[in-house]
């Protein structure tokens, strides 16, 4: 694989997970809601887990873009990315301050540019979470994969659809009842057409483990986040 190749599938991988955090933060307003702090006591209690998986799916013209990362607290992080057009899926690996990926080919510590991207997005999720400014409604108990989970609604401000004359989304966090953990986070079309544009669920494995790759740095771990 050339470096330019090389250097197409990094990037592909690491705007991925911008693509991820920036559905988080979907609108921005100074108004009060009440609603904002359950959601944000749902990421709280998922960030000091014991671990969890966030599976999306981008559609688009080309096809589906999957993207499976496991977070495991306090600063480790694993992501796959397949993508189309891609023969094989870009794999990445961060662990405090190294960042290491693979195309099929062997592992390799990635240069500083792309590890940067990826461990920065690492300690933004498990360390340093941004605040969460998007109004959300609360929309109480519904169905959802055949569960009945409570859901919370942030929609895209009018004005922003308006000007770039694209459809008005809205983003809905499910969160579990019983754990109060987030189940999903789906970003729509507030009229319900189409499929959604961004399609995140979260699981909580209790087996995740990850590890530097063969030949990596010996890395002790951290202890984890306390509650």
């Amino acid at each position: 694989m050339t470096p330019r190749v090389r250097s197409i599938c990094w990037t592909l991988a690491t705007g991925l997970l911008v693509t991820a955090v920036s559905h988080l933060t979907l609108a921005s307003s100074a108004a009060a809601d009440d609603c904002r702090a359950a959601v944000e006591t749902a990421f709280e209690k998922q960030r000091v887990s014991k671990g969890y998986r966030f599976s999306a799916a981008m559609p688009s013209a080309e096809g589906t873009t999957r993207m499976t990362v496991d977070y495991l607290p306090p600063d480790r992080m694993y992501q796959k990315v397949e993508a189309p057009g891609h023969p094989a899926p870009v794999e990445t690996i961060a662990i405090q301050r190294w960042a290491w990926g693979t195309m099929g080919g062997g592992w390799e510590e990635l240069q500083p540019q792309f590890a940067q991207s990826i461990i920065a997005h690492m300690r933004t999720t498990l360390i340093n979470p941004p605040k969460i400014t998007a109004v959300f409604t609360c929309l109480g108990k519904v169905k959802f994969d055949d569960k009945e989970v409570l859901a919370y609604r942030a929609d895209q401000p009018g004005s922003e659809a308006a000007a770039s004359g694209a459809p008005e989304l809205a983003r809905t966090v499910y969160v579990d009842p019983a754990s109060g953990l987030p189940v999903a986070n789906i970003v729509g079309r507030t009229d319900g057409k189409d499929a959604p544009v961004f399609d995140g669920r979260y699981s909580y494995p209790d087996d995740i483990q990850i590890e530097a790759p063969i030949g990596g740095h010996d890395i002790a771990p951290n202890a984890p986040t306390k509650n």
